[in-house]
């Protein structure tokens, strides 16, 4: 019985046998042909690469200046200045994280888990709290927005934006202002749906047109004194900025929005708006609009200067004792 249920398994095995043959010739067949195929693919790309390649190369040397060098062409758009040019750069840079119509509430200001928050949040144009200006009202002239938008904010997360051309930048600056007008436009007809735009954009303009720039006292050497400014800085900025400038003890300020905020550390360097002594002292009279950072329009010349100075030498990492000789980096200061 065994014999004869094996009998057709064997004769299926030598069926498989002699067909075995035949079956290794057709797939070699189709192999071949697979492989033609990719040849000529590959070399299909390689002739579309390569005139490519050679083309530009080709377009390279047909611009080249007469010393032989390639010239670069420059971008058409890299110079225009207007707003829908603006409009497309803050859309392709700026909206992730201030959003598409200037709110601040861009995606990346609240990612999904397990990314965090962005901290501190961007800013609202349309709120009219913008934390660097060289105004009166605080609000920042066109200079003020690109000298923020070219520098950025660090540490915070507004980068700097080195990379950006000159029409560019100026194109984003119209960006902002407008965004800014709109925001403050629609937040005043949804209140009052009835209202009439055109007087609503005209309300819009004179709450965020940024008025007359402030015009610093003049910087003389007899205003600058260290220990003046060690007993301004004491009195009215060591709360917040600690007494060795670091700015670490406090952990319970916030910003206009409620949302937690920090001191700089002045030891690092990084200023909000500069760090130089002029910049400094602008923050001093102007401060920070949103912030705790306070302004002080009534500050004498001579406490103004000596307190720059004072907080600028913090970047030093220490402050020199009064009367000892000026560190490393800050020979003639007193006549700054």
């Amino acid at each position: 019985m065994a014999n004869e249920v094996l009998a057709p398994a064997e004769e299926g095995s030598a069926a498989a046998a002699a067909a075995e043959p035949g079956s290794n010739n057709a797939w070699i067949g189709r192999l071949g042909i697979a492989a033609v195929a990719i040849c000529g693919l590959t070399a299909g790309i390689f002739y579309f690469t390569s005139r490519s390649v050679f083309a530009r190369a080709a377009s390279a040397a047909a611009s080249a200046s007469p010393d032989g060098m390639p010239m670069i062409k420059a971008d058409p758009m890299a110079n225009v200045v207007s707003l829908e040019h603006g409009l497309a750069v803050y859309a392709t840079n700026c909206s992730m994280c201030h959003g598409t119509k200037g709110l601040g509430d861009g995606p990346a200001v609240e990612p999904p888990p397990p990314a965090p928050p962005l901290m501190p949040k961007p800013r609202n144009f349309s709120g009219g709290s913008f934390k660097l200006g060289t105004t009166k009202s605080g609000l920042p002239t066109d200079e003020d927005l690109a000298a923020t938008i070219r520098h950025g904010m660090l540490p915070a997360p507004m980068p700097p934006w080195p990379q950006l051309s000159e029409g560019e930048l100026k194109s984003v600056v119209m960006a902002v202002r407008h965004l800014a007008i709109e925001g403050r436009v629609a937040e005043k007809l949804e209140r009052d749906p009835n209202f009439a735009r055109a007087k609503a954009l005209q309300m819009a303009h004179a709450q965020l047109d940024p008025g007359p720039v402030i015009v610093l006292p003049p910087k003389k050497p007899e205003h600058i004194n260290l220990e003046r400014g060690k007993a301004f800085y004491t009195a009215n900025c060591a709360a917040c900025h600690d007494p060795d400038g670091r700015g670490k003890l406090r952990t319970d300020l916030v910003d206009n929005d409620e949302n937690p905020i920090l001191p700089r550390d002045f030891t690092m360097g990084q200023f909000k708006g500069g760090k130089t002594i002029e910049d400094i002292a602008m923050r001093i009279v102007r401060g920070i609009p949103g912030s705790p950072m306070p302004t002080n329009p009534e500050i004498s010349a001579a406490d103004l200067w000596s307190t720059a100075v004072y907080v600028h030498a913090f970047i030093r990492t220490e402050v020199p004792a009064v009367g000892a000789a000026p560190a490393s980096g800050m020979a003639g200061t007193k006549g700054q």
